[in-house]
């Protein structure tokens, strides 16, 4: 079971933290607001009052002991700055930052932080690209160039193999697994061989530019 700590029960960390609890991760909620963590304790492990800029107060804490801690102050940034340098000048071992600004970004790169996300930007980015193409299933992007799209496979791809595809070679894309269209679908991972089908699911990778380019192409 892994042990994750989210500090700051903005919108974000609160279904973050909530998600994860169920999910089943041991979950420590952190806020300095009574209130937020009163609405969150009935859902995680554990639940704190805690002003995350008190270095010493977050040091009582060990979050060194823990798999993660993710920050999400909302709209203050210069706690977020000031807490993301304590966590590693305490020793944790990663760091996950909701970013403000790509200056807020920038910073915390600097200071250390392994993983930024906006995710306001990277959920538009997700429902537009949904949006635009009706066989794109689910969109998810990993960094500034580099992308996971679920395709639903065009008429085009039905009937053809991996192999004959050549997603790799033609568009610089990996197919990393295929998975049923069923809600409760499984997911494994294809034999070059295979025969893709209008019932199944393409999970793919490679940058933004590639997987339209690849799109395109079928269209």
């Amino acid at each position: 079971m892994s042990q994750i700590a989210v500090v700051g029960m903005s919108s974000f960390g609160y279904y973050l933290a909530k998600h994860l609890a169920t999910l089943g991760s041991e979950v420590l909620a952190i806020d300095q607001d009574e209130f937020k963590i009163d609405d969150i304790k009935s859902f995680v492990g554990k639940a704190v009052i805690l002003n995350a800029t008190d270095r010493l107060a977050l040091e009582e804490l060990r979050l060194d002991q823990f798999d993660a801690v993710v920050l999400s102050l909302g709209g203050h940034m210069e706690a977020s700055i000031l807490a993301a340098m304590h966590l590693k000048e305490l020793g944790v071992k990663r760091i996950v930052a909701k970013a403000l600004s790509e200056d807020h970004a920038k910073i915390l790169e600097l200071i250390g932080v392994q993983q930024i996300v906006f995710p306001e930007r990277d959920m538009g980015v997700r429902i537009a690209a949904s949006l635009h193409g009706v066989n794109i299933a689910d969109y998810l992007p990993l960094s500034s160039d580099l992308s996971i799209m679920e395709v639903i496979p065009l008429e085009k791809m039905v009937g053809k193999t991996l192999r004959a595809l050549d997603f790799r070679k033609k568009f610089g894309c990996q197919v990393l697994a295929v998975k049923d269209k069923r809600p409760d679908g499984k997911s494994h991972i294809p034999d070059p061989d295979e025969l893709i089908t209008a019932d199944q699911i393409l999970i793919l990778m490679g940058s933004d530019r590639n997987l339209q380019n690849l799109y395109k192409a079928f269209k």
